[in-house]
């Protein structure tokens, strides 16, 4: 460990493991005393770099970069999340992007990186699945003005949530 890490406590982590209760608190007690004893021991080395199991890579489009010279246009954006119990949700989404990389970041910031990353993505405002029940005249024409570099902002984002419950 370098002198230059952080000791401090996480206070929301903290709250979340006392909001369980004392026994799952001792739990987290002990099982952070045997990690002490294991790193003292020897019995175990810090992770190299790739190796952490628990440390989910990041998909491509979380790292990707534009290229410098690409114009911002609208893209389209719609994934389902269905689940037995909890019902099934829509999302739709429009924004103003470089790439479909660039708006899957944008999207991720709303409805998670999971999600995003199953999106159907398309560049413009053709045919698209969901667009007639999300996008009204209005909202369509004015994306129409943001796709054709009228009246551009400098940045766009809309999102909409359709969910239903029949459980």
């Amino acid at each position: 460990m370098s002198g230059e890490e952080n000791h401090e406590p996480i206070h929301a982590l903290a709250e979340h493991w006392a909001r369980k209760g004392r026994g799952e608190v001792d739990k987290v007690q002990a099982t952070v005393n045997l990690a002490r004893q294991l790193l003292a021991g020897g019995k175990v080395q810090p992770y190299g770099e790739g190796e952490n199991p628990f440390e989910v890579a990041p998909y491509p489009w979380e790292t990707s970069k534009p290229p410098a010279d690409a114009s911002r246009r609208i893209f389209l954006g719609t994934v389902s999340d269905l689940a037995t119990g909890q019902g099934h949700t829509v999302w739709f989404a429009a924004a103003l992007a470089r790439d479909e990389d660039e708006f899957r970041r944008l999207l991720a910031v709303h409805i998670g990186h999971t999600l995003a990353n199953g999106a159907k993505i398309k560049a413009g405002l053709g045919e698209f699945p969901f667009s007639r029940i999300f996008l009204s005249a209005p909202l369509r024409e004015k994306l129409e003005k943001l796709d054709e570099f009228r009246d551009t902002p400098a940045g766009f984002f809309f999102v909409s949530r359709w969910h239903e419950n029949r459980s």
